[in-house]
C-alpha cells in the first residue's frame, strides 16, 4: 500500500531543483566571472575579448583556405618534396634557406602525398605554431605588465594586417618566429643561470637551423642585454662578471650547437661547397633591392639612441629593478631588431617582421590601456563612453583594415591549386618543368637557381650564367609555369616565343604558324623542343602536308624549321602544340587569362 503524501513530496522536491537552463546560465556566468578575474578585466571587456579571440581564430581559418599562396610556400614545399623523393637539398636542388624546416616536414609530406591541395594541408599542419607564438606573446605580456595587457597584445597582433596575413603561410618564418619567441620567454622567466642560458641558447640554435636571419636576433639579444644591464645596474641582474661570462659562454655554445651539427652533416656527405654557396654566398649580395637606398644605413645610428633613451625612461618608471630590466630588455630587443633590419638588411620582406610584431604589440597593448584609462581622456568622455572597452575598439578597427586589404570572399588560393592539378595531369614524375621558384612543386625544375630578386640581380650583374633556355632544350621541358613573371629577360623571351598559354599559368611547348617566305602558299614554324606535336586550329586538329608527308595527327618533330600546307579549309590562326596537352583537351584557343593576385608577366602576352 503506497504511503500517503509520497507523490506530492516527489513533485515538490522536483520543483525545488533548478532548471537545466538556469544551471547552464549560472555556469556560463561563473565562467565569465572566473575568466574576467583571471585576466584582471571587467566582465564586459572580458566578453568582448573572448568574442574577438573566437573571431580571430575563425578569420584565421577562413584566410588559410582563401588567401593567395606566396611563392615562398611553393618553394619550401618543392624542397620538402625533393627530400621525400630521395633528393638532397643544395646538391640536387637549389635552395637558399637553412634545412631544418624542410627536413622536419618531409616525413609529414610523405604521409600526405602528391595532391593539388598540398599547400592547404601544410598550412593547417603548421597552424599550431601560430598558437605557440600567441601563447609566447601572452607570456611575455604577463611577465612584463599584466594578464590584461597580455590578452590584448595577442588580439592586437592577431588582427594586425601584416602579421595576420603572414603568420598562417607555410613558410620557414612561421616556425622560426615562434621558436624565437620561446627563447625570449625563457630569457625573461627568471634570473640568469646556466640552465636558463642553456635552454635559451638551444632554442636560438634551432632558429639558426631554420634561418640565418637569426644572426640579427643574436645581435639584438647581446646588445639589449648589455644596455639593459647598464640601465638598471649589473648587480640587479647578475652577481659577478665571472658568472656573466660563464652564462654567456653557455648561451653562445648552445646556440652554435645545432647549426654546427647541420654543417658537419653536409660536410661529411660531400655537400659543403653547395651548402656554403646556397646559404651564404648566394644570399650575400649588396644593393640587391632598389627600395633600399644607401641612406637607409643611417637609420640605425640615428634612431637607436632614441630607443635607448626611451628604454631608460621605462627602467626609471619601474620601481622593481628586476621588472625594469625585463621591460627595458624586451623594448631594446624590438628597437634593435627594427632599426637594424631597415639599416643593414638589403632585401626586406613582410615576413622579416614576424619575430618583431608580437613583442612590439605587448608595448602597444600597454600603451592603449594606459591611454584609455588616463584621466585626461576619461574627463572628456561621457559616462557611457567611459565604460566602453577601448582596446576592443582598436582591435575591431584592425580587423576591418585587414578585411579591406584582403577580402576573404575573393579566393586567391585557387590559382595555385589549379596549377598543381594541371601539372599533375599533364606531366609524369620523370618530366622536367620550367618555373620560377618551384611553383609546380611535384616535378624537377630544368633550371637550377630559383628566380627571385637575388638570382635575377646576379644574372644582370653577370655573376650568374643564365642557361634557362639551354636547359629547357636539354631536358625536353614541355611545360612552363612562369607564375608571376619573376624571370630573367632572356628566359622570358624564350618562354614567350616557344610556349603557348593553355590554362591559367600553364604554358606548353608550341607556337603559331606563319606564312613562309621560302615556299609560296605554305605555312612555316620552328620548334626548339624535340617532342610530339599536333597542328590545330580553333576547330580542332588540321590535316595537311607536313614536311612533304601527309599529316593527320600527332608527329614527333626534331628541333628546326618545318613547313605545313593545310589540305582542309581553316579559318583563323594555326598552332603547333604539344600533342599530349591536346589529347587532354588543353588548347591555346580556349585559354583564359588567370584572375590571379599578380599581373600577367610582362613580355609573355599572347599577341596573335
Amino acid at each position: 500500500m503506497r504511503r500517503p503524501g509520497v507523490h506530492g513530496e516527489l513533485i515538490a522536491n522536483f520543483m525545488e531543483r533548478p532548471s537545466i537552463r538556469s544551471t547552464i546560465t549560472f555556469a556560463f556566468r561563473s565562467w565569465i566571472e572566473r575568466g574576467a578575474n583571471y585576466l584582471e578585466m571587467p566582465r564586459a571587456e572580458f566578453m568582448a575579448a573572448a568574442g574577438l579571440f573566437a573571431l580571430m581564430i575563425a578569420f584565421k581559418l577562413v584566410n588559410i583556405v582563401r588567401y593567395r599562396f606566396d611563392s615562398d610556400e611553393s618553394q619550401h614545399m618543392h624542397v620538402i618534396w625533393a627530400w621525400a623523393r630521395g633528393f638532397v637539398q643544395y646538391r640536387d636542388i637549389f635552395d637558399n634557406h637553412m634545412p631544418l624546416f624542410q627536413i622536419i616536414f618531409a616525413p609529414i609530406f610523405g604521409l600526405v602525398g602528391d595532391r593539388p591541395t598540398i599547400l592547404y594541408w601544410m598550412r593547417f599542419i603548421l597552424l599550431p605554431m601560430y598558437f605557440v607564438a600567441a601563447w609566447c606573446t601572452y607570456r611575455v605580456g604577463a611577465r612584463l605588465f599584466s594578464r590584461r595587457v597580455a590578452a590584448w597584445a595577442v588580439l592586437l597582433a592577431g588582427f594586425y594586417p601584416t602579421y595576420h596575413l603572414t603568420s598562417f603561410e607555410f613558410r620557414t618564418d612561421n616556425l622560426w618566429a615562434p621558436v624565437w619567441l620561446m627563447c625570449v620567454v625563457v630569457l625573461i622567466s627568471g634570473s640568469m643561470n646556466r640552465r636558463r642560458m642553456l635552454i635559451a641558447g638551444l632554442l636560438l640554435g634551432f632558429c639558426f637551423a631554420i634561418s640565418m636571419k637569426s644572426m640579427l636576433l643574436l645581435l639584438a639579444i647581446v646588445a639589449a642585454g648589455f644596455i639593459a644591464m647598464r640601465l638598471v645596474g649589473r648587480e640587479q641582474v647578475i652577481q659577478s662578471w665571472s658568472q656573466l661570462l660563464r652564462c654567456g659562454a653557455i648561451f653562445l655554445g648552445a646556440a652554435a650547437l645545432v647549426p654546427v651539427l647541420i654543417m658537419i652533416f653536409f660536410a661529411l656527405n660531400g655537400i659543403w661547397r653547395d651548402f656554403r654557396y646556397c646559404v651564404f654566398t648566394h644570399n650575400f649580395l649588396p644593393h640587391v633591392d632598389a627600395n633600399h637606398p644607401p641612406w637607409m644605413i643611417m637609420i640605425f645610428p640615428i634612431v637607436f639612441p632614441f630607443i635607448v633613451y626611451f628604454a631608460s625612461l621605462i627602467a626609471c618608471a619601474t620601481p622593481d629593478r628586476a621588472l625594469a630590466f625585463r621591460r627595458s630588455f624586451v623594448f631594446l630587443l624590438c628597437g634593435f631588431y627594427f632599426t637594424a633590419l631597415y639599416s643593414f638588411w638589403t632585401l626586406i620582406t613582410r615576413q622579416d617582421f614576424l619575430p618583431y610584431h608580437p613583442l612590439a604589440f605587448v608595448f602597444g597593448s600597454a600603451a592603449v590601456l594606459a591611454i584609455s584609462e588616463s584621466e585626461l581622456l576619461l574627463s572628456r568622455l561621457s559616462p557611457r563612453l567611459r565604460q566602453m572597452p577601448w582596446p576592443a575598439c582598436v582591435v575591431v578597427v584592425l580587423f576591418f583594415a585587414t578585411l579591406l586589404m584582403r577580402p576573404f570572399w575573393v579566393n586567391g588560393a585557387k590559382a595555385e591549386t589549379e596549377l598543381l592539378r594541371d601539372v599533375l595531369k599533364l606531366t609524369k614524375p620523370e618530366d622536367y618543368v620550367f618555373d620560377c621558384k618551384g611553383e609546380t612543386i611535384f616535378r624537377q625544375r630544368c633550371f637550377r637557381p630559383i628566380l627571385e630578386p637575388v638570382a635575377i640581380e646576379r644574372i644582370e650583374r653577370n655573376l650568374m650564367v643564365d642557361v634557362a633556355a639551354q636547359r629547357c632544350v636539354e631536358t625536353r621541358t614541355c611545360l612552363a609555369a612562369p607564375a608571376g613573371g619573376r624571370t630573367s629577360w632572356s628566359a622570358r623571351l624564350f618562354v614567350a616565343r616557344n610556349y603557348l598559354p593553355v590554362k591559367g599559368w600553364v604554358r606548353v611547348v608550341g607556337g603559331y604558324l606563319k606564312e613562309s617566305r621560302a615556299q609560296s602558299g605554305t605555312l612555316e614554324f620552328e620548334s626548339v623542343i624535340p617532342a610530339s606535336y599536333d597542328i590545330v586550329a580553333r576547330e580542332g586538329i588540321v590535316r595537311g602536308i607536313l614536311d612533304g608527308q601527309a599529316y593527320s595527327g600527332a608527329r614527333f618533330l626534331d628541333p628546326g624549321k618545318h613547313f605545313f600546307m593545310p589540305t582542309t579549309p581553316v579559318s583563323g590562326a594555326l598552332a603547333f602544340v604539344w600533342a599530349h596537352a591536346i589529347d587532354l583537351h588543353y588548347s591555346p584557343f580556349t585559354f583564359v587569362r588567370p584572375k590571379s593576385h599578380e599581373k600577367w608577366p610582362i613580355g609573355l602576352e599572347t599577341t596573335w
